[in-house]
């Protein structure tokens, strides 16, 4: 009679990706985000993902500051941590946060507009 084999091993969980951005919120930093979790090539930022709202949420007194970059996709290509030394202007516009009862979709979507808004000012 063979030997049953032994259960396999469960993978390890996977890393937190907020991780590093909570505790460096913890520690007083701040912190540039690019919500939509990349950069596409359309000239305008995806659906946003729900990092920004678990961090809102984590951090309610944060401040966050939506902010266009123009000329991005030159000055920080996909898969650059360090911005390319190109001309750029940064547009930067009223801080948000979470309203009070804000369920996540609807303060995304917000977000998301309050920095498609900067584009043409």
């Amino acid at each position: 009679m063979a030997e049953p084999e032994p259960p396999a091993a469960e993978a390890p969980p996977a890393p937190d990706p907020l991780a590093p951005l909570v505790e460096a919120l913890r520690s007083g930093d701040s912190i540039i985000i690019f919500p939509e979790g990349t950069r596409g090539h359309t000239g305008e930022p995806q659906k946003f993902k729900s990092g920004l709202y678990t961090l809102a949420t984590m951090f309610p007194e944060g401040v966050l500051v939506p902010a266009w970059i123009d000329n991005v996709q030159r000055v920080m290509p996909k898969g650059e941590i360090v911005p390319v030394p190109i001309l750029c202007s940064v547009t930067f516009g009223a801080p948000i946060r979470v309203e009070e009862d804000e369920e996540r979709r609807p303060f995304l979507d917000r977000a998301r507009a309050a920095v498609i808004a900067l584009r043409d000012v």
